[in-house]
């Protein structure tokens, strides 16, 4: 799990070969307004433009994914994205192979961190996350999820 600024992509040994692909559909979404849906990028590496509502942490689950990474990019708003290792979670739904995703029985959580606009968090696949979580009071975010596949 990483989290920092995106215009500091570049220092990651692992995020090192997207960065310049990350960067470029960033501002293309800032020039261009991009409306939410899927967009096909390069290398099997696709871009989901999403607009939401932050949830309340009760009721909310953490996921992981098998097939991608998860780059998530934040445009607007303000979200907490909990994590915690695999090691320490119980799966509820194993999704995959149709939709690549994991569901968790509700457990402990390890940590969590404060996106904000220009921020991105990464998870690879050993890392539970939940995304989408109010900061403060539920309210309106958007941000790109980057799904970058697992070597």
């Amino acid at each position: 799990m990483i989290t920092d600024y995106a215009d500091k992509l570049h220092l990651y040994g692992d995020l090192q070969e997207y960065a310049d692909m990350v960067l470029a559909f960033i501002e293309k979404q800032k020039k261009e307004n991009l409306p939410a849906g899927r967009y096909d990028l390069e290398n099997g590496v696709f871009a989901s433009v999403q607009s939401y509502t932050t949830r309340p942490l009760e009721g909310s689950q953490m996921e992981s994914h098998k097939k991608y990474c998860d780059l998530q990019y934040l445009i607007e708003g303000k979200e907490k994205i909990y994590w915690a290792s695999l090691r320490n979670l119980t799966v509820g739904n194993d999704m995959t192979p149709e939709s690549d995703s994991i569901l968790y029985v509700a457990g402990p959580w390890q940590g969590y961190t404060v996106l904000e606009p220009g921020m991105f968090g990464f998870y690879a696949p050993d890392d539970g996350h939940m995304p989408g979580v109010a900061a403060d009071e539920p309210a309106p975010a958007k941000k790109i999820v980057f799904k970058i596949p697992v070597k």
